[in-house]
């Protein structure tokens, strides 16, 4: 009989199944390859207990083609490998350069290569074909922003259309100010797969961007004199506009100025809410819409609409209704039935002001031969010379200084009166403390631990030193938290605040007085000089502060009224002296 017996696990097996172990290693091991993302890499392990060293093989040689792998002699070093005898504890390890471009003629590729590495243990294949990593590309890009611009709204078209309702959102910056640090491109390099493709990069793309006006591009270096960026740096104040493309900047402007050819419903009003931080150029705003700006506003119409400014403004034509309001000089070349206010400066008239109201701290016209018709003008200096006066005019010389220095008296009178009501409650609190301390004295007779911190107390309120005070009460008040301790822990709150508040009332009266004398003195440099033609039934009617009792009654300091068929001429020159008072002298 021949012997049934199955050959041994060390034998070798036959070839079909050979075969069919291998397939099932080449799968498993393909599909642990295939779930490896890094594209540089492959790494894989064989148990040498479960996988006969000729299965391996088997399966390496179906698996390398389908890996994009040809490298027969790789088989070859590993069947060797598999050969050998490893002692026990001992393993060998093989690296090897299987693929190198270091001749290559494109110098960009002559750093690649692919590398082998083989471990054999006793019970261990492992295997590793490694390229080389690529460098990604940097593109320049923004590394440092100094403002919010991904809030920034209204961005600007191609045709300049911004969002004006959007205006106080704009960031505004000053001359010298950075907007952007901006870093260089920088290429980086191509890399090797493990099966020896090349994996190029990207060219690097400087970031760049339409640069228009108020904008500066300044280099940047490091210590060894190679250049790190550019800022991008505002070369004037004004505001940051930006166009976008993708949601990436593509340009970058600053306008200190802004232009609006019209105000109406399709616009709406320009700092309603929040005032618009620059200047403003507009052609016409219709009547009911309004800008408040704190730069300079320059308006050709105006229909009906309101200007407010911390600046200058510019007016062509105010129409009726309309409403001017500056800190700084207003210019209104024409106006009707309008109002035209400048808080601290000059309005001047260019050429013709009819049915108006004008106040400021200098009311001068510009155009000789100009035309004043039924206004009321209000101002500390006049300067109306070569002029037609027609119907009535109203000149009220001298009147917000007067009323402010009256206010300023008042106010100091009722600082004064605070004060004496201040000293009267201080003095009502100190009474209330010295009975509320005769009281707890007599309380604490019974408990002696106390006496001690009751006596400091004591000692410590003739300085009124609260800091002692406050910390001999809390002693008292854990033992004896008495009404007594309880009310004068309240009165000491209550008079350690009135030194603090009789300090900002003596520094109040100083700046009032100071603002008086300020007031006195600009009073005594106010002047008025009218000059001109007054047309039949043309009135002119001048108030000063000492008449604005007989103002009701209609008797103004001076009246003049033309009744003849044919111009009449006048002239007055007014001052104000502290001892002569108002001087008007008709010429």
């Amino acid at each position: 009989m021949t012997d049934q017996h199955p050959p041994s696990e060390n034998q070798p097996a036959d070839q079909d199944r050979i075969q069919d172990k291998a397939d099932i290693l080449e799968n498993n091991l393909f599909s642990a390859i295939s779930k490896q993302e890094d594209p540089v890499v492959i790494r894989f392990q064989v148990d040498r207990e479960t996988a006969p060293d000729p299965v391996i093989i088997k399966a390496l040689m179906q698996l390398f083609p389908r890996i994009n792998i040809k490298a027969p002699k790789i088989l070859l070093l590993i069947r060797k490998l598999l050969l050998r005898r490893i002692p026990p504890g001992e393993e060998l390890k093989v690296q090897k350069q299987v693929i190198d471009f270091s001749g290559s003629e494109n110098p960009e590729l002559r750093h690649l290569a692919v590398f082998l590495r083989i471990l054999v243990r006793g019970k261990i294949l492992a295997v590793e074909f490694k390229g080389v990593p690529p460098v990604p590309s940097k593109d320049g890009a923004i590394a440092e922003a100094f403002f919010d611009y991904k809030s920034c709204p209204g961005v600007v078209d191609e045709t300049g259309v911004i969002d004006f309702r959007e205006i106080n959102k704009y960031p505004i910056v000053k001359a010298g100010d950075n907007l952007f640090f901006i870093t260089p491109e920088v290429q980086g390099r191509s890399g090797m797969s493990y099966d020896g493709k090349v994996i190029p990069v990207p060219q690097a793309m400087p970031m760049t961007f339409d640069l228009k006006d108020g904008v500066d591009i300044v280099e940047s270096q490091n210590t060894g004199g190679k250049s790190r960026g550019y800022f991008l740096r505002a070369s004037k104040t004004g505001a940051v506009l930006m166009s976008r493309i993708n949601d990436k900047i593509s340009g970058l402007e600053i306008r200190d100025a802004l232009d609006v050819k019209r105000l109406d419903y399709s616009t709406g009003n320009i700092g309603t809410n929040f005032i618009c931080p620059i200047s403003m150029k507009i052609d016409t705003i219709c009547s009911g819409f309004r800008i408040r700006a704190r730069g300079t506003v320059e308006v050709g119409e105006l229909e009906g609409g309101e200007v407010e400014t911390d600046s200058h403004a510019t007016i062509h034509s105010a129409h009726p209704d309309s409403k001017v309001t500056a800190k700084k000089d207003v210019v209104a070349h024409f106006s009707r039935s309008s109002k035209l206010s400048s808080l601290k400066g000059r309005v001047s008239i260019a050429e013709e002001l009819v049915d108006s109201e004008v106040d400021g701290v200098e009311i001068i016209f510009e155009k000789s031969r100009g035309i004043l018709s039924g206004n009321t003008l209000d101002a500390e200096h006049f300067e109306l010379k070569d002029l037609y006066f027609c119907g009535e005019n109203r000149v009220y010389f001298g009147r917000r200084l007067f009323n402010e220095k009256h206010a300023l008296l008042e106010a100091r009178k009722k600082l004064k009166e605070d004060n004496l009501a201040r000293d009267e409650k201080e003095k009502e609190l100190m009474e209330s403390l010295q009975r509320d301390i005769k009281q707890l004295t007599k309380i604490l007779k019974r408990n002696p631990l106390l006496l001690d911190a009751l006596k400091t107390f004591i000692m410590a309120a003739q300085t009124m030193d609260y800091k002692t005070m406050y910390r001999e009460l809390g002693t008292i008040g854990q033992t004896m938290n008495t009404k007594e301790v309880i009310n004068i822990t309240k009165l000491l709150d209550t008079l350690k605040k009135l030194p603090g508040q009789k300090e900002i009332a003596k520094a109040k009266d100083k700046a009032l007085l100071a603002r008086i004398a300020e007031t006195e003195e600009e009073m005594t440099r106010m002047k008025l000089n009218i000059e001109g033609f007054l047309r039949r039934a043309g009135t002119l009617k001048i108030f000063t502060p000492d008449t604005a009792k007989e103002e009701e009654e209609g008797k103004p300091a001076v009246f003049i009224e033309s009744k003849q068929e044919r111009d009449t001429f006048i002239k007055f020159h007014g001052t104000y002296t502290p001892k002569q008072g108002f001087q008007i002298i008709q010429a």
